[in-house]
């Protein structure tokens, strides 16, 4: 399958939602499109990415680079989501996305990109290894009030 990314629009906030409802089968996916539709309003809309095989859409993924972070002194770039259609897993689709929102944020100088994901997301953490990521040295903390 050949694999087109492009910029995300607005246009492709209801795709994105279905996706989510897809993968997580939460019906609380409105945040996210509230979300993705306050990011492609920010500066950092080209880190916002779409997917499409021969011209459906297949997937996302949603980046940003943040000027410091927790005692940075330099551009730190985030992979915020990403999510695939499920008929498109496994050909190469989150690859692309994650490989060009990469590339994006090399081109604009950034060395260290992060993320966070839970302990328990198997699937997701082998594609973020196959992206190149590993652990990290810090520790997210949490507080529930």
């Amino acid at each position: 399958m050949a694999v087109k990314v492009r910029r995300l629009t607005e246009a492709d906030v209801p795709a994105i939602e279905k996706i989510e409802r897809q993968i997580t089968k939460s019906t609380r996916t409105s945040s996210l499109g509230r979300n993705v539709r306050e990011q492609l309003k920010t500066a950092h809309a080209e880190a916002c990415l779409a997917g499409e095989v021969d011209g459906a859409f297949a997937g996302f993924i949603v980046g940003d680079i943040r000027p410091w972070e927790f005692g940075e002194d330099r551009d730190v770039g985030w992979v915020k989501t990403v999510g695939v259609d499920p008929a498109f897993q496994g050909h190469g689709v989150g690859k692309a996305l994650g490989e060009a929102l990469l590339a994006h944020f090399k081109g604009k100088g950034v060395v260290l990109v992060r993320t966070l994901v839970e302990w328990h997301a198997g699937d997701m953490i082998a594609y973020l290894k196959g992206l190149g990521f590993d652990r990290s040295d810090m520790i997210p903390l949490e507080r529930r009030l």
